[in-house]
């Protein structure tokens, strides 16, 4: 893809990230280097408080202590791109989930000079799947439940749906909702 350029287009550019975005830098080993004030704002702290330190803290102790946290790291060294959503933990041990992207900064050479992540912070959204995921999970536990697809194959059913109707799941599995109609009824057009 090609851009018109224009004098100032760059600064334009990142004014525009900055607005939106909460960017973070590091250097290539994950020391903070400088955040705006959305990023800031998203995990509670001021820039004192984080500048120096390792990205590390804003990591679970037990992911931070990971061979695929070491990894994530030695990979963004190595100049790879990371995009995806990431748990992390905010000022206060607050839980926080962002939907970021790490883009190593490359030199002439093609070594990686500087990280900067771009995040949106979708915590809301996230407590709000989750319960509605606990939400699925109680009818689950009390209703009958069976899924199919859009033409009517059976693709699951809930053990209370089985054990009302008398069957195993893979005695209906792949079949058609038909099976469950008396043939009357499903050899009439609106069926």
């Amino acid at each position: 893809m090609h851009f018109l350029r224009r004098p100032n287009d760059l600064a334009s550019k990142f004014a525009a990230l900055d607005k939106s975005q909460a960017i973070i830098e590091f250097d290539p080993e994950g020391t903070i280097l400088g955040a705006n004030a959305n990023f800031l704002g998203v995990i509670g702290y001021g820039l004192d408080e984080i500048q120096a330190k390792h990205h590390s803290m804003f990591v679970d102790p037990a992911e931070r202590d990971s061979g695929g946290y070491r990894e994530f790291w030695a990979a963004l060294k190595r100049g790879e791109f990371q995009s995806r959503e990431f748990k992390r933990i905010a000022k206060g041990g607050r839980e926080v989930w962002i939907q970021a992207s790490y883009n190593p900064l490359l030199d002439r050479k093609g070594r990686t000079f500087k990280v900067v992540k771009f995040a949106t912070d979708i915590t809301a959204s996230k407590l709000r799947n989750v319960e509605y995921e606990e939400q699925i999970k109680a009818i689950e536990k009390s209703q009958a439940v069976i899924r199919f697809t859009p033409d009517g194959t059976i693709l699951d059913a809930n053990e209370n749906f089985l054990k009302a109707l008398g069957y195993g799941l893979a005695e209906i599995q792949g079949k058609h909702h038909g099976m469950f109609v008396e043939p009357a009824e499903r050899d009439q057009p609106a069926y």
